[in-house]
């Protein structure tokens, strides 16, 4: 979801009698304190129910909260307390465009601009709440270039005003991951307007985090906290950096973020993480539980029970651990829920025998979720890490190959732990031609070699195809670059040639394979009792023919076969 932007100094020219109370609103609602926000608003519109400015707001805050049901009768009271007033007009037409009903909304939003174009060039208020309204929500919410043209219309009227070119961003980033560039372009523009902004750094922090791209988000956060001690998110951004890395430091960023923030369940909600996140799984569970407690009979709090699903899971309640996650995942929006999110519901999945089907669809979703490939990378080799330590290779050669499908260049890594997958989850055809990729990419790695010869020789299950030879040559032309290293696999190369040989009776080439052994052990005991058993045995085999009338012998008979079990004929 795209937060809409909720500025310092963005509605000034909104202020009217009674303004310094509004100011201070929005400075709360700009620094994420929506509960002191909320209170200022609401304290307004009560008292003044024909304010068009604070009914607007007091919507705002709801909507951003994602209580669209409170932010509605608000609207609906303040279109008859205002009677229609364009800027709550607006605001209607954001609820709707929310819940889904784009028709409505856009008649809402152009009758609104109808009202206002006495003015010359429009009314930027309702211009920059047009698009303020269309740059929130998913992509499947608003239209985001009808967005961008009221607030590329609204900045022409208000050229130095940061929150503008900060919903135009929002609206680049609605318009698919392609276009990021393109929104932090119109961050940085909030910058050249005010170089003191902290939410545009923090966006722009954003982007490269939606990237994994730590040093340049780190960076930006940074800077946002450098520009305003104040400005909470930043902090928040950075503890859920450190909460998997330095826990300390972590602590150090929560408590700045607390320190800035309203009272409410999310700051305990965030203690009751960092329990968690330094193992203090029990701790956790019940600072969770007082959460749960102190909630009204009507409020939720869905990410509670993702909590509790982390910790059951550390404490190795895989059951009590599906359970919350499963309510989690009913009752939170669907915007929220991240790819993260689905990931733990198919770790958990896939340790309940049955149903691996269930793991790789949420596995799916975690990576359909992803805006960056490096994102997307992640969630495949997490699932490909999930099914190896549970033993189901299968899962794991598949979703290795998916990640090699993302990756653009393999590492030695890469192709090592694939091949290594394919050998054990019995894929030895898929194996044998992801280890010739790996010679070709790392010719002077053994690996590749050892994976190719591998997966040869276990295709041909009874030894009689002979498709494992090629691949046998030519790891041991490798191998004969250095003969008093490799001599035990070079002789066992050559006793698997004498042996398939042997079975199929083409002593010629079980013999050439045999003097191949002896060219590398001249002592080699094996090869000489194999090659005077085929002599043996040719000997033996020889029969005179029966010649036809008045002519000489045709030929000899075919050689006995050599049986194959026999040990000397064995490698």
């Amino acid at each position: 979801m795209k937060r809409v932007a909720l500025s310092i100094v963005a509605l000034l020219g909104m202020l009217v009698l009674g303004a310094q109370t509004i100011e201070e609103g929005i400075k709360f609602a700009y620094y994420g304190r929506l509960k002191s926000a909320n209170e200022v608003f609401e304290k307004i519109a009560k008292e003044k129910p024909s304010d068009a400015q604070a009914q607007y707001w007091h919507g705002q805050i709801h909507i951003e909260k994602r209580e669209l049901d409170v932010a509605r009768s608000i609207y609906t009271l303040a279109l008859q307390s205002t009677n229609n007033a364009p800027l709550v007009l607006v605001g209607m037409g954001h609820v709707e465009m929310l819940e889904g009903k784009a028709q409505e909304a856009r008649t809402r939003f152009e009758a609104a601009i109808a009202a206002t174009t006495t003015k010359k060039g429009g009314d930027p208020i309702i211009l920059r709440a047009v698009g303020r309204a269309n740059a929130d929500g998913g992509s499947a919410f608003g239209d985001p270039m009808y967005g961008i043209e009221k607030l590329n219309q609204a900045a022409k009227l208000q050229p130095t005003n940061a929150e503008i070119p900060l919903n135009i961003g929002f609206c680049q980033l609605k318009r698919g991951p392609e276009y990021g560039g393109e929104a932090k372009k119109a961050f940085e523009r909030c910058v050249e307007i005010d170089p003191n902004y902290a939410r545009a750094y923090y966006r722009v922090g954003k982007i490269f985090e939606s990237q994994k791209n730590p040093d340049l988000y780190l960076d930006f956060y940074t800077k946002a906290i450098e520009k305003d001690p104040a400005f909470a998110p930043a902090y928040l951004a950075l503890y859920n950096h450190y909460s998997n890395r330095d826990v300390n430091k972590a602590k150090e960023y929560l408590d700045k973020f607390i320190a800035n923030s309203d009272k409410e369940i999310e700051t305990d909600y965030f203690y009751a993480d960092y329990l968690f996140r330094s193992g203090k799984y029990g701790e956790s569970i019940k600072k969770g539980e007082e959460i749960v407690a102190s909630l009204n009979n009507n409020e939720t709090f869905p990410k509670i029970h993702k909590l509790f699903a982390y910790n059951y899971d550390r404490l190795g309640d895989s059951l009590r651990s599906m359970k919350e996650m499963s309510m989690y995942m009913e009752k939170e929006r669907q915007e929220k829920i991240e790819g993260d999110d689905y990931a733990m519901m198919a770790s958990l999945f896939a340790k309940i025998p049955g149903n691996e089907v269930k793991a790789d669809e949420n596995f799916e979703k975690a990576v359909a979720s992803d805006s960056s490939v490096k994102g997307k990378i992640a969630f495949a080799e997490q699932a490909a890490n999930m099914y190896a330590k549970v033993g189901k290779y299968p899962g794991q050669f598949k979703w290795l190959s998916k990640k090699a499908a993302l990756k653009t260049n393999l590492g030695e890594a890469d192709y090592y732990y694939w091949c290594d997958a394919g050998i054990k989850a019995a894929e030895y055809g898929k194996t044998e031609e992801i280890a010739k990729n790996y010679i070709s990419a790392f010719p002077d790695k053994p690996q590749g070699y050892v994976f190719r010869t591998r997966a040869a020789i276990l295709s041909d299950k009874d030894t009689t195809v002979g498709t494992a030879i090629e691949a046998v040559d030519q790891q041991t032309a490798f191998l004969m670059g250095d003969t008093v290293k490799n001599k035990g696999r070079i002789l066992q190369n050559h006793g698997y040639k004498v042996y398939y040989y042997g079975k199929i009776k083409n002593y010629e080439k079980a013999l050439q394979s045999c003097n191949d052994i002896l060219a590398v052990d001249p002592n080699n005991a094996y090869a000489t009792s194999v090659i005077a058993e085929i002599q043996r045995l040719m000997k033996a085999t020889q029969k005179t023919p029966v010649a036809p009338s008045g002519g000489k012998p045709s030929g000899t008979a075919p050689a006995a076969p050599v049986k194959a079990g026999t040990q000397r004929l064995k490698p």
